[in-house]
């Protein structure tokens, strides 16, 4: 199908486009408590086409563009009919001119060309999913609950990306999806059920998944000590204004926006404010200064690729430093638009600049919140929050589990006096600090 609609679209003049292949295979397990209820594979192939056409008003030139989907089945003159409708309509689709990437700009083209092998040979799936479902099942060993159901998928994903600017490459991915939920009644009478998602890359070409085996492990326990200290927590008092330390996957979503407003589309729409060799955070006040950087192979994330979805190669590259801006970062079109080298779209952060141990954090009554049930941020405003599933306040005495209620904040307001602990933490595309302090955020609690 791909060779049909590449030869297609050569007899097509003025019309220029860019195709993405993604070959998935998937296997997909599905447990009641540790015993598997149905095993299945799936395979599925997808040919996503984008359009784009050139024309001019006046003195202003325009790339219009126009986005669908070729079905396997489709014919010789089903395809040139989604063509001729997809280019007209891009005709009316005024953006701003940019270039295509090239092999110039956008890496080499594969030397191998259509008929080029499976990039990395072939993946014993069922052998990685018979391990990582035994390091899973090792941790559901707790007298007071069990997993009462869980939800596997190894997903190994050959994407191939051309356009007709030259660009043709390829790679392989391979990565983890588990979904779970742990029931908990312990001694008492209240019985709780937690859900949770966990993502994770696999390596290729290998059968070592040991360290994703280790990841589930440590979650798993993670997930039951969250279960068992709800069941015995107290609601969430108004603390008033303590220390308030945030740790868990909730940090992956607040550092995600200071990458998000460092993005060159957020600078041309005007929706961020950042700019290059300004302070973004801590231009006063003390704290410690976050440190971030884009990495598109970050071991371990399921987000790691070494192309974005226009064929642009894929670099680390520090973005913020000492709390700086050093550059905007971006895919092809939004870069031309600012002049700024394009990076590509990398979805992996790497923090760092913690200076404190997260020990040291909790020697001073503190409110810290481990869990909650959505924890949201948005990049354009700053605005974060959540209800809280768990969470431990220190009153400078005793330490007690607490959960309800809920925070909320502004990180234009708590990043001047945040503090990163040394400790560090891995949740994805997310690695760095594995709690952080703030003052400035409002908890309302539940409780007197």
């Amino acid at each position: 199908m791909l060779e049909l609609l590449l030869e297609t679209l050569k007899t097509f003049e003025g019309v220029e486009w860019r195709v993405r292949e993604t070959r998935t295979r998937r296997l997909e397990n599905y447990n009641i408590k540790k015993q598997s209820e149905m095993l299945r594979e799936v395979e599925t192939t997808r040919l996503m086409l984008t359009l784009y056409v050139t024309f001019s008003e006046g003195d202003k030139k325009y790339r219009g563009s126009y986005d669908t989907e070729i079905h396997p089945g489709a014919s010789a003159n089903d395809i040139r009919a989604k063509i001729e409708q997809g280019a007209y309509a891009a005709g009316f689709v005024k953006n701003e001119w940019y270039p295509l990437v090239s092999p110039s700009s956008g890496g080499e083209p594969s030397s191998e060309g259509a008929n080029a092998p499976d990039p990395e040979g072939d993946d014993d799936d069922a052998a990685a999913l018979e391990s990582l479902q035994g390091a899973f099942f090792s941790g559901d060993c707790r007298e007071g609950g069990h997993l009462s159901y869980s939800e596997f998928f190894i997903t190994r994903r050959d994407e191939r990306i051309l356009n007709s600017s030259g660009v043709d490459v390829r790679y392989r991915a391979r990565s983890l999806f588990v979904e779970t939920a742990v029931h908990w009644k312990g001694k008492g009478e209240k019985e709780i059920e937690i859900f949770e998602c966990y993502n994770a890359s696999l390596p290729v070409g290998s059968g070592d998944v040991s360290a994703a085996g280790e990841m589930l492990k440590r979650r798993v326990a993670d997930l039951f000590a969250v279960a068992e200290q709800k069941s015995m927590a107290l609601p969430t008092p108004q603390v008033g204004d303590v220390n308030i330390l945030l740790s868990g996957e909730c940090l992956a979503t607040l550092f995600d926006c200071y990458s998000e407003r460092a993005n060159v589309q957020m600078i041309y729409q005007q929706l961020s404010t950042f700019k290059e060799g300004e302070q973004v955070q801590g231009a006063g006040g003390e704290c410690d200064r976050v440190s971030l950087t884009l990495d598109p192979r970050m071991e371990g994330s399921s987000h790691s690729r070494p192309y974005d979805n226009d064929g642009t190669p894929l670099d680390s590259h520090e973005i913020i430093r000492g709390g700086k801006l050093l550059r905007l970062w971006g895919d092809a079109r939004f870069s031309s638009y600012l002049g700024a080298a394009p990076t590509g779209n990398i979805a992996n952060v790497r923090v760092s600049g913690g200076t404190v141990a997260a020990a040291d954090m909790r020697i001073e009554p503190y409110l810290e919140l481990v869990s909650f049930s959505d924890f949201q941020a948005d990049a354009v405003t700053g605005d974060f929050g959540s209800e809280i599933r768990l969470g431990f306040y220190f009153d400078g005495e005793k330490t007690v589990p607490v959960t309800g209620g809920s925070i909320s904040g502004n990180i234009a307001t708590v990043q001047d006096t945040m503090r990163m602990s040394t400790e560090e933490r891995q949740y994805d595309h997310y690695r760095g600090p594995a709690t952080i302090c703030i003052r400035g955020a409002s908890i309302a609690g539940n409780a007197g």
